[in-house]
């Protein structure tokens, strides 16, 4: 039984029970689930048909929740855009999926409207705008939604049938989009609110932190809506509002990102005492390396919860878990690898590294039965494909080693490593240490050019308000713990870094600026 079918059964058994709330607003299952169907039935009116891509172009809101929900009902296929992507990205993005259509929200408008001139492989007929006074040349969402029949759909969603594509960042060249696949719904709800230690019952209150148009959000925001609980969604993180949400609808589970838990731990400490966050008894850290001083706070100020770690990602899935027993018995570590994923730790050659020894690490499902159904391929680019899955294997570009009971620990990603004097440096490493230092919020350790030793290691510091701190003061700091060629050779001081919309730090815009005319960036 896929999430379509699901949600009508949740709508039989609990008409009335909260199913999203949103800016303080709610919507009972029976509600969302005719919404659901009625926008499923209004695509197919619009001449869609199943296996057909549909762009979304968004920030989270209930209306997202349910466009997502329709598609499955009417066998389509999702496309998330990151609404902060520049008109002419966006143009790329829904050309190179093949959609059918575009759903736009208002605040959005004057991109679609751009794109809408400028795409030839979406009817201009099929773009759809959430919000009012929509343009004289796109539906209105709420008109067509009020229009639909909410019957129920009856198309059969096949494991191996597309659910979204995710497009990467496109750190390196063209973002590629990567094939998530509905896969067997029960065992994979199961199989996560397992590893979660959540309750597959109704009680569960989900406070949705993360974007629904990132994968992380799409695949807990389905876990709650298949066992019939309540999602809190967030149109945009901010962190006090997430401690609020938590206390007046009793949150019990939320995933966050370590840009989300810092914001938290540096609210003052009369903000963070004026909420009542016992409610909380499962935490998921995951999308980028926590460091282990926010780690330490997030176990003492959620004292009710559990702190889980994941790492995996579009392409691959959930590759490894981080029980609570082991966040501080295992530092830095993010976990052994679950049950359905195999997974390697390779040397350039490709052959396999010792217990302890750097390699980039590559994984692949055991079985298409377990938690995630694993991405196969990149959508319309079979080069990509054939250069990052090789055998079965997903090659991840990210650098890891593996201790001797089979715990990984991710050293960095391949291609943001600094080689200074020949020698390997790892930014995380040395954000971690800066990171513990009491007056840093934020930092993203670089590479920078250096005629002597080719590369030379820069820590840029974004500090806690109303802190100050010297450059000197920060590479005394380092120099405690790190060995000379790690400790930075340089610190500057900006008001704020460049992130992603899950609020994961962009280490190569950052970087850009100073390697600004350079041929050579190594």
């Amino acid at each position: 039984m896929d999430l379509g079918f699901k949600l009508k059964e949740n709508a039989d058994k609990f008409p009335e029970k909260s199913a999203a709330i949103f800016q303080d607003e709610e919507i009972s299952y029976q509600e969302f689930n005719s919404r659901a169907a009625k926008f499923g039935n209004f695509m197919i009116s619009l001449g869609l048909k199943p296996r057909d891509k549909v762009s979304v172009i968004s920030r989270s809101s209930i209306k997202y929740l349910e466009i997502i929900s329709g598609l499955v009902k009417a066998g389509m296929v999702h496309v998330p855009i990151n609404p902060r992507l520049a008109p002419q990205e966006l143009e790329y993005l829904i050309n190179n999926s093949g959609s059918a259509a575009v759903i736009v929200s208002s605040e959005f408008v004057e991109k679609a409207i751009h794109i809408q001139k400028a795409s030839l492989k979406v009817s201009k007929k099929n773009y759809v705008m959430i919000g009012d006074d929509a343009p004289d040349d796109m539906l209105s969402y709420e008109k067509m939604i009020s229009r639909a029949p909410d019957t129920e759909l009856s198309i059969e969603n096949g494991e191996l049938d597309p659910f979204f594509i995710g497009y990467t960042s496109g750190t390196t060249g063209r973002p590629k989009g990567a094939v998530t696949r509905h896969g067997n719904w029960p065992i994979k709800v199961n199989a996560f609110a397992t590893l979660l230690g959540l309750n597959t019952t109704p009680d569960e209150v989900q406070l949705l932190t993360m974007p629904l148009f990132h994968m992380n959000a799409i695949n807990t925001a389905g876990i709650s809506l298949f066992f019939g609980q309540t999602i809190v969604i967030m149109h945009r993180f901010d962190a006090e509002e997430a401690l609020r949400l938590i206390d007046t609808y009793r949150c019990t589970f939320s995933s966050m990102v370590p840009t989300m838990y810092h914001r938290m731990k540096n609210l003052p400490d009369e903000t963070k005492l004026r909420y009542d966050i016992s409610s909380m008894k499962s935490l998921l850290q995951s999308s980028a390396p926590l460091p282990f001083a926010t780690k330490k706070w997030i176990l003492g100020f959620f004292q009710n919860a559990s702190l889980y770690e994941g790492y995996g990602g579009t392409e691959a899935g959930t590759v490894t878990w981080l029980m609570p027993k082991y966040q501080l018995a295992k530092p830095n570590s993010v976990g052994q690898p679950i049950p359905a994923t195999e997974v390697k730790i390779i040397d350039d050659d490709g052959n396999e590294v010792p217990r302890g020894e750097v390699g980039q690490i590559i994984s692949r499902p055991k079985t298409t039965d377990g938690p995630v159904t694993p991405v196969t391929e990149y959508y319309n680019d079979p080069e990509a494909t054939k250069a990052n899955f090789k055998d079965g294997w997903f090659y991840s570009g990210d650098m890891a080693y593996m201790d001797e009971e089979g715990f990984v620990y991710l050293v960095d990603r391949k291609y943001d490593m600094i080689i200074s004097g020949g020698e390997n440096i790892y930014p995380k490493e040395i954000e971690d240490v800066l990171y513990a230092h009491p007056k840093v919020s934020e930092v993203a350790v670089i590479g920078v050019p250096s005629e002597e030793w080719g590369e030379d290691v820069k820590a840029v510091v974004v500090l806690k308000v109303g802190e100050k701190a010297t450059e000197d003061e920060l590479i005394e700091f380092c120099r405690q713990v790190l060995g000379k060629y790690k400790t930075p050779k340089s610190v500057c001081f900006e008001d704020e870094l460049p992130k992603t919309d899950t609020g994961k730090i962009l280490r190569r815009v950052v970087k850009e600026r100073f390697w600004k005319d350079r041929d050579k960036r190594i």
